[in-house]
């Protein structure tokens, strides 16, 4: 299995979406993780209730057009299919507060400037804002600074893969991603050396979180 889950832009397809996420749950004991789970992480992550109006009044980091902006970017990375999407649970007011209780103002300031960047670019190859483009301009763009296309150089790409992560931890750290998108088995019934697995299975979370 490919531990970089970051490698490739989900689309709306559900294959590829599974095949983008597929991993993520081994990512979180590689070097990845660690600009994740930094200090109190866990506990912010956990202690995060989503909020439907968030893009309605400025967070903590981002103001009202940034975090529209976010909200766009979460709902093309994980799409809403037969699960709720990041969009709709919120994963871009999630960013917003953990990026501000457990990151430096450094970090603070990369998404800042991805956000920016974002932005200007689709202003200067399509003459508009990334909120007024077409979806299928928006991914095309997305999967440009994705795969480092179009001018966009190996540093921009890694930013845009940090906040592919950031995205995935608050989607896989929400209510919907642990409990619905991923499998759970409260009692797992003892070790088994080998299950069966079909390439469109879900991955397993711990549910219990939730109870």
């Amino acid at each position: 299995m490919n531990n970089d889950i970051t490698s490739t832009l989900v689309t709306t397809n559900e294959k590829s979406r599974r095949n983008f996420l597929k991993g993520f749950t081994t990512m979180l004991g590689g070097i990845t993780v660690g600009s994740l789970l930094t200090g109190n992480a866990i506990s912010v992550a956990m202690a995060y209730v989503p909020n439907s109006d968030s893009i309605l009044t400025d967070g903590k980091v981002f103001n009202k057009s940034q975090l529209m902006l976010l909200k766009q970017i979460c709902s093309i990375v994980i799409p809403k299919t037969d699960t709720l999407g990041a969009a709709e649970v919120d994963t871009h007011g999630f960013i917003d507060n953990q990026l501000f209780h457990c990151h430096t103002k450094e970090e603070q300031k990369t998404v800042l400037a991805l956000l920016k960047l974002v932005n200007e670019s689709a202003k200067k190859q399509l003459s508009m804002s990334f909120m007024k483009l077409t979806s299928e301009q928006q991914f095309q763009l997305l999967n440009d600074f994705d795969l480092g296309q179009q001018r966009f150089n190996q540093t921009q790409r890694d930013d845009f893969k940090l906040l592919k992560q950031y995205i995935c931890f608050g989607y896989y750290t929400s209510e919907v991603g642990a409990t619905q998108e991923l499998r759970y088995d409260p009692v797992p019934g003892g070790f088994q050396g080998s299950i069966p697995y079909k390439n469109l299975d879900p991955s397993w979370a711990t549910r219990g979180l939730f109870n």
